[in-house]
């Protein structure tokens, strides 16, 4: 598999430190299948190790004994939330030092990144064959994407691909709030908010979120004003099939940013061509890329990373870093 703008690599496995597996026993589909774990630990035997830490206390214990073993490929099993957290934990162990190749088990509510990479199959059959090529040598194809550095100061830095703040977050609230969050209530949640937007309704205050602030991106500066949301993607995808990122795969590296400074009804009559991956179009909406982005709002901010909520500063820093490279399956 091939994708625009990036140059797949080839890597022949060798020993090393083998393969290490963090798994998550909260996410969705490991709920809805608790045998999976004991098939994935079948798998692995003595290739590796897996993990299944409980809290991130003991996720950096084990993102550090990872390092230590010099682990040869990390494969993740679980959503978006997963991916983020475990890889948080593996930049504050590695440091300044390349992670190792990761394969992702796509086992969550959200599977964003996974969909947007490619990466296809089971926990188990990824798995597998990771293992095959650890124990034939095989070459294994890699994709790679540069992961995002989001920085607050008194804070811990935090690490992803997709970030989004205003109307965003508001979304995502609703999301999670009452029932058991699966991709058909986000359809619902964000069916009912076009249909509130169009017809003035109460709902899409609810998720709207808007903030006041000034963007600065490698030094050029979006003057300050009321934002409905600003995404940022290192990946294409943001969920549902929307494609705003386009701009990642001809430019690595980068991270590509949207700025929604119109009004809600222009963000809904965008969303045709932000589903199709086409520039936008409405009056005071902006996008670029770029390789460090600095919102300074005029209050503290709520933000989503990887589907994640956190609180911030009045400052957020967003920095794309070197690539790291993802596994794709067959």
């Amino acid at each position: 598999m091939k994708t625009p703008g990036f140059t797949p690599r080839r890597y022949t496995q060798g020993v090393m430190g083998g393969i290490g597996v963090i798994t998550n026993p909260l996410s969705r589909q490991n709920q809805r299948h608790p045998e999976r774990l004991r098939q994935l630990s079948e798998l692995l035997g003595e290739s590796g190790v897996l993990a299944q830490p409980k809290g991130l206390v003991a996720l950096d214990e084990v993102a550090l004994r990872f390092r230590a073993q010099a682990i040869d490929v990390l494969c993740i099993n679980g959503g978006d939330g997963t991916l983020h957290r475990v890889l948080t934990a593996m930049k504050h162990a590695y440091g300044d030092t390349p992670l190792p190749r990761i394969a992702v088990l796509p086992s969550g509510t959200m599977n964003i990144i996974a969909n947007s990479i490619g990466i296809r199959g089971s926990a188990s059959s990824i798995l597998r064959q990771v293992m095959r090529a650890q124990h034939s040598r095989e070459a294994l194809q890699t994709t790679p994407r540069s992961l995002l550095k989001v920085a607050v100061e008194g804070h811990r830095d935090h690490y992803g691909f997709l970030f989004g703040n205003g109307i965003i977050a508001g979304f995502l609230e609703a999301y999670y709030e009452g029932g058991t969050p699966t991709p058909a209530k986000a359809a619902a949640v964000l069916g009912r908010g076009i249909f509130s937007v169009f017809v003035d309704g109460p709902y899409v205050q609810r998720l709207l979120k808007p903030f006041h602030g000034e963007l600065t991106l490698d030094g050029n500066t979006w003057p300050a004003q009321p934002w409905t949301a600003v995404a940022v993607g290192t990946v294409e995808q943001i969920g549902l099939g929307f494609q705003p990122f386009r701009l990642v795969t001809s430019q690595p590296g980068h991270m590509h940013v949207v700025g929604i400074g119109g009004s809600v009804t222009d963000l809904a009559r965008e969303l045709p061509r932000i589903y199709r991956g086409r520039p936008l179009q409405r009056p005071h909406n902006r996008e670029t890329a770029c390789r460090e982005l600095v919102i300074d709002g005029d209050q503290d901010q709520t933000y989503m990373i990887d589907g994640d909520f956190h609180r911030g500063n009045r400052r957020v820093t967003l920095t794309a870093l070197d690539t790291i490279d993802f596994i794709l399956t067959r």
